[in-house]
């Protein structure tokens, strides 16, 4: 079997906090802290981060004490979502010195890219959209959101540029709201090198099925990234990865698998209440065994039982590696 290479966002293994308790369930705990917690798990290889983690240590520090626990960098996001600056947008903030700030934010992020040995930046646009009926114009927004992107995309054209969609959250729409959206922008800027990241829980969130969304991503060439957790589908749970939906889960790993994604899988998870090291560790277990899974599948059969179009002779394919 060959094994999936997995990343953690650095934010995971820390310090997590939610409204009810926005001081975080635990003392702050620094990145050295965090990337020492991520190393006692010795299948992970990878983090991700967020450009904020820059205002308190420079960037050739953090790569020494990377490379000192042997791990690597999958992709640098940036973040528009923590500062009050953008609350009511970034990259379409009708603003033009607060859009003008956050796309330089962003090529911030690109100059750094050479000394993480990083090939990724990410975009999780979670202010950029509205709240309310009437209060965004939405033509004058999706421009904005089209000339930004293109401009951080030409910028940086050696550069993968991940698009992270999100339903809602902090604002209640997102304009990259599911996987299509973000398609409809892609094929509208036609930059080689713009694509999109897909999160296991924001796909549920969405009403999609995820397996479904790595098959038409990966036919498009477009799947950049992958953030792997677990969710209720109403609301971004990020919980351990194939803790709750197994069968979407296997799926979601078949097609992942299938489509010869050569990336990682990057668990983004907020464990609230449990160890981080712990709910890492679960992670990598449960990923590992349900990847594993994936050879014990018969695929003759479960191409014969397709092609019945019969749901039940699919799922007597698929129950037999779960119920031995």
């Amino acid at each position: 079997m060959n094994q999936p290479k997995l990343s953690v966002g650095i934010w995971c293994m820390g310090g997590v906090a939610d409204r009810f308790m926005p001081q975080g369930y635990e003392e702050p705990v620094d990145i050295k802290e965090r990337i020492k917690r991520v190393a006692k798990v010795p299948e992970v290889r990878a983090i991700e981060f967020f450009d904020d983690e820059l205002m308190h240590i420079e960037a050739k520090e953090l790569k020494c004490i990377l490379d000192d626990h042997g791990l690597a960098v999958c992709s640098m996001n940036l973040n528009t979502h923590s500062f009050p600056k953008w609350q009511l947008g970034a990259l379409t903030h009708y603003d033009e010195k607060r859009r003008r700030e956050a796309i330089d934010a962003a090529k911030k992020l690109i100059d750094l890219t050479e000394i993480f040995e990083c090939s990724t930046v990410g975009l999780w646009l979670g202010v950029d959209g509205f709240d309310y009926a009437f209060q965004a114009d939405y033509e004058r927004s999706w421009n904005l959101l089209s000339e930004s992107v293109a401009e951080i995309a030409e910028y940086g054209n050696s550069v993968k540029i991940a698009l992270e969609y999100k339903l809602k959250e902090p604002r209640q729409y997102l304009l990259l709201g599911n996987a299509f959206r973000a398609i409809y922008l892609i094929k509208k800027l036609g930059k080689p090198n713009v694509g999109v990241t897909v999160d296991f829980g924001h796909a549920l969130m969405a009403k999609e099925n995820p397996g479904e969304v790595v098959s038409v991503l990966a036919k498009e060439g477009v799947l950049y990234g992958v953030h792997f957790n677990d969710a209720y589908r109403e609301w971004d749970d990020d919980l351990v990865a194939g803790s709750v939906n197994l069968y979407e889960t296997l799926e979601f790993l078949y097609y992942v698998k299938k489509s010869n994604y050569q990336g990682y899988l990057s668990f983004d998870i907020f464990p609230y209440r449990m160890a981080p090291e712990k709910a890492l560790e679960l992670c990598v277990k449960n990923t590992l065994g349900l990847y594993a899974l994936l050879d014990e599948i018969d695929e003759a059969a479960l191409s014969k039982a397709r092609e019945s179009m019969d749901a039940g002779a699919v799922h007597e394919v698929v129950r037999k590696v779960f119920f031995k």
